[in-house]
């Protein structure tokens, strides 16, 4: 493994330059006096050991002889393939709890896989040599969207890198048709599973790979170990299989002529893709619209799902299955009607199987070229300057499956990956000679003191080469990502002709590392949208058409016409005819359109009709929701047309509505006490009014410490249970390997945690002048000042990267992780925050900022318990649990909904550690009253804290300061609304 980057931030290496020049002073002393020093000190290996913290849960990693699949394969490539497949015994397997009992599940006798077992454990003998496949037939446990994931070991260590990372897919098709709503337009049908048995191969989850999985194994015995890192599910089989080797299309072709087989004679046969779709291993694969007046049915005014794929379609091995019938026996070829106009002139791949099975090897990664921004075209199947391909099919119903695939992209994707990890070590090696910030006035010598860096910045020359080269082979015309590989090429290369210019353009190798890492990402989004799939004769001759500029500007003219009549803004609504509608409430809300669709249509499935109240529901920005400024919210209210129910307001809006009497107290309303339970108490103590409540939580935040586990591990670094493990232990034993440490400044944990608040308890004053509050911003400044932590630094990019593998973070840092590093899966976790070890020996981790959006009823409604029969449905645990899921499915893993509801948040995809940490947070959190001018307390805060860790100003003087601002402000606005006017 690479070393990561890293390096000492300015104030450290201060730190460090003090500590040095005292030691100096303290050799000059004499020497009785110096020994006494001496004898006092300590080395910072013998010290960690007296450091107890928390273990890194990493129990297994990838060693550094642990190679790529690809790499591997190269190894092995003369290797034979196994003859026989070895069956695994299900009463020989084990688990953390000892031998495992079978049970009967579905028709098979099975053992459950789950995480309370952690994993399950065999051994096998293999009689020679041989390179074998993997299969498990699963059933699928539980009633939530995710797939399973697994981690698969032999003799204790990965076969190779991506076993750490296998998926065992759930499956699911429409729950019916789409629905024309109230506006004439189709919404998107729900997605149910298709539960049942399946039998799968170890896929890359990548999609680099064409093939499963293939193992080598040694002649003897072999101990397995199959990990759960997330989902349950029952196992009534696992066998090492011989693996197929696939032939190619000549030898297929020549097999037909061998048995007779003869070119069909029938017309073209047509299936709408969207229609004929009957599986797909990912709920964001859905029906999509297209505006083109070619595509079938034609959208034209209206929105027609007429499409299937788009930019959902992009991620690695995700997978549609389509069903067709064809009439007679014989050979047919087979084409689709399809557009694929993203990546810049780039192609996509597909692997495609007919009937289960990738017919030749042409079609492990079929390729699609660029069409183009608007241009469809008839694609069939065969090579770029031949004849198509004949399948033979037989009389009946057959099915064609299309997976995402990499295909040349994989070779640039594995290289950019090697890329990333030298530039990290290039960057933390010039770290650890000049700092972070390299004087570029000073000859370093980087060449003489580093002796792998020229080397290292050629090996990025040549690889930016290679990889420059293959873009411009797999594309017509030069991409422009191909020529950003160049660019950082040339940035490269002037370092290397002039290694005295690297301190002056430090920087641009930062800059170089983040673009290389969102190519790595970017690169593998492989997009395809279909309209149609054709099945015919070889003979008959498809012409591709697509539609002209005459026809796509009639279209946009329609459209443009209509816009002076169809409200976008509106919902509409999906009710059936037989539902009876006894009230109808307005709600605006503050989200996106697909939200809000979704909001929409639970409400009219369920909400309306066992409630009889109809709702109207207008999509706004975010922004127009917020009290204090002027927006679509605050005119309604002056205007007098406020709607009955908003919907995502932020955590200042609530009392500010208070204040000027335009939202109702929600604590006065039936049922409201049984609601609360809910909700993690604090949450809702920003929502509070002289006694009353004023909103219900929407959506919540949380605060938890972020962890590399690898470079953890690597390092023998234990995470901190409480703040003084970090200044003490941590916060050394990082800079000591060049790594950091990184905090978002968030100043309510250490208030909270060393006693103290915002205001006095009648809320008219700040209570940031007490001793606590003192303490508090002391230690919160002395994080940056004294402890040397970067003040501003992009976490993700440096956590992704190992220079930052320690860090606090929030919901958002956890989503971006998640969704856009899938190179850490695995490798990263959660843990409560460190907190401040208490008298009777336990730690307090109090922590704030935990409440985000909530739903308000407006004061000129006049149908506030018709409003408040919404919000508890709305706000209930089964509503939040099936909407969650429905986001998730729409948009994808990235837009999961970080409900503010607890049970209907934990039934969300987290895994049993992340559930521990989260839970452990909720019981420490605390959140901070809005009182009137409180918005200035963040502001004059800020200013404080600018004052102390960048000007040098005194803490005492600095939080003083902040604190007769923060008392000016409170006192105005006390005066304006007519509090406490007599002091």
């Amino acid at each position: 493994m690479k070393k990561i980057k890293g390096g000492f931030s300015k104030n450290f290496k201060k730190v460090i330059g003090l500590s040095l020049v005292t030691a100096m002073a303290i050799t000059s002393l004499p020497s009785s006096l110096s020994s006494a020093f001496a004898a006092e000190g300590q080395a910072l290996k013998d010290k960690y050991t007296e450091f107890d913290g928390r273990d890194i849960d990493w129990k297994y990693s990838v060693g550094e002889n642990v190679l790529t699949y690809s790499k591997t394969k190269e190894n092995y490539a003369g290797v034979k393939a196994a003859e026989k497949e070895i069956n695994v015994d299900l009463s020989s397997l084990s688990n953390i709890n000892g031998r495992l009992k079978t049970s009967e599940y579905d028709g098979r006798t099975v053992i459950l896989n789950d995480l309370d077992g952690e994993y399950i454990e065999f051994k096998i003998n293999v009689p020679e040599d041989a390179i074998y496949g993997f299969e498990i037939d699963y059933h699928m446990a539980g009633t939530d969207s995710s797939s399973a994931k697994r981690n698969l070991f032999i003799d204790g260590e990965y076969p190779f890198t991506e076993a750490a990372d296998l998926v065992f897919y759930r499956y699911f098709c429409d729950d019916g048709e789409p629905i024309l709503n109230s506006i004439g337009d189709e919404t998107r049908p729900r997605q149910k599973e298709i539960t049942g048995w399946r039998t799968q191969g170890l896929k890359d989850t990548t999609g680099i790979s064409s093939e499963d999985y293939r193992i080598f194994l040694t002649k003897g015995s072999h101990t397995v170990k199959f990990m759960v890192s997330g989902g349950d599910m029952y196992i009534s089989g696992i066998r090492f299989t011989v693996p197929e080797i696939l032939k190619t299309y000549a030898e297929v072709e020549a097999e037909y002529k061998a048995n007779g087989y003869k070119n069909v004679d029938c017309e073209k046969i047509t299936f709408q893709a969207e229609t004929t779709a009957i599986e797909k291993n990912s709920t964001t694969l859905r029906r999509e619209n297209d505006g083109d007046p070619l595509v079938e049915p034609v959208s034209g005014t209206s929105r027609r799902l007429n499409v299937i794929g788009g930019s959902k379609w992009r991620y690695g091995n995700q997978s549609i299955t389509w069903e067709f019938e064809v009439p007679e026996d014989g050979l047919y070829k087979i084409g689709l009607y399809e557009k694929q106009a993203w990546n810049d002139g780039l192609p996509s791949y597909r692997q495609i199987l007919i009937d289960g099975k990738v017919p030749f090897e042409e079609l492990s990664a079929y390729k699609f070229e660029f069409t183009g921004g608007t241009k469809w075209i008839v694609n069939q199947l065969g090579p770029e300057d031949g004849d198509p391909y004949r399948f033979y099919l037989t009389k009946g119903k057959h099915t064609i499956t299309m997976t995402v695939k990499m295909g040349n992209f994989g070779p640039i994707i594995e290289s950019l990956k090697q890329d990333i990890t030298v530039l990290s070590d290039v960057i933390l090696n010039i770290t650890m000679i000049a700092g972070a910030s390299p004087d570029p006035n000073y000859d370093y010598g980087f060449f003489e003191k580093i002796p792998d860096l020229e080397e290292d910045l050629n090996y990025l020359i040549d690889s930016l080469q290679y990889k420059y080269e293959l873009a411009n082979s797999m594309s017509k015309k030069t991409s422009a990502m191909a020529n950003n590989f160049l660019a950082v090429q040339e940035d490269i290369k002037a370092m290397v002709e002039d290694p005295f210019v690297i301190a002056k353009r430090f920087s641009l190798l930062e800059d170089n590392q983040n673009k290389l890492s969102e190519y790595y990402q970017t690169i593998q989004y492989l997009m395809l949208v279909v309209d149609e799939f054709y099945v015919g004769s070889p003979d008959e001759e498809w012409k591709s058409v697509s539609s002209n500029f005459f026809q796509r500007f009639g279209v946009t003219i329609q459209q443009f016409l209509l816009s002076f009549t169809k409200d976008y803004d509106n919902i509409g609504s999906v009710l059936t005819e037989n539902t009876v509608v006894t009230d109808t409430i307005d709600v605006w809300i503050a989200r996106s359109t697909e939200y809000a669709e979704i909001i929409k249509q639970l409400a009219d499935e369920t909400f309306t009709p066992e409630s009889g109240i109809a709702i109207n529901v207008n999509v706004l920005p975010s922004s127009q929701l917020d009290a204090g400024q002027v927006n679509a919210i605050m005119l309604a209210i002056t205007s007098g047309k406020a709607p009955d129910v908003a919907l995502g307001v932020d955590i200042k809006s609530p009392v500010e509505f208070a204040i000027r009497d335009q939202v109702y107290d929600l604590s006065k309303m039936d049922g409201f006490k049984e609601m609360q339970g809910n909700f993690v108490e604090a949450i809702f103590t920003p929502y509070k009014y002289q006694g009353g409540i004023y909103a219900i939580p929407e959506t919540m935040n949380f605060n938890v410490l972020f962890y590399r586990k690898d470079i953890l591990a690597k390092f023998g670094i234990d995470l901190p249970d409480t703040w003084d493990d970090l200044y003490e232990y941590v916060l050394p034993a990082l800079y000591q390997n060049g790594l950091e440490f990184y905090f978002a400044r968030e100043f309510s944990q250490f208030l909270f945690q060393n006693g103290g608040e915002y205001y006095t308890e009648d809320g008219l004053r700040s209570a940031l002048d007490t001793p606590e509050a003192y303490k508090a911003f002391k230690e919160y400044t002395e994080l940056f000042t004294n402890y040397g932590v970067d003040k501003t630094a992009n976490f993700y990019q440096y956590f992704r990267s190992g220079l930052m593998p320690l860090g606090v973070g929030d919901f958002n840092a956890f989503m971006q992780l998640s969704a856009a590093a899938p190179e850490l899966a695995g490798k990263w976790g959660i843990v409560s925050l460190p907190g401040h070890l208490k008298a009777d020996g336990t730690i307090d981790r109090t922590a704030g900022a935990i409440t985000q959006t909530g739903d308000v009823i407006l004061k000129q409604s006049e149908k506030p318990e018709q409003s408040w029969e919404f919000l508890k449905w709305w706000t209930s645990t089964e509503t939040q649990t099936q909407f969650a899921k429905e986001v998730e499915a729409t948009i994808g893993t990235e837009a999961r909904w970080n409900t503010a509801n607890k049970e209907a948040f934990l039934k969300l995809s987290w895994s049993r550690e992340d559930i521990a940490a989260l839970q452990e947070e909720w019981k420490f959190a605390k959140e901070t009253p809005y009182v009137l001018g409180g918005y200035m307390t963040e502001r004059h805060l800020t200013n404080a804290w600018t004052s102390v860790v960048m000007s040098g100003m005194d803490v005492r003087e600095a939080i003083e300061r902040a604190v007769k601002d923060i008392n000016r402000e409170l006192r105005m606005k006390q005066e304006e609304y007519g509090v406490n006017t007599n002091e």
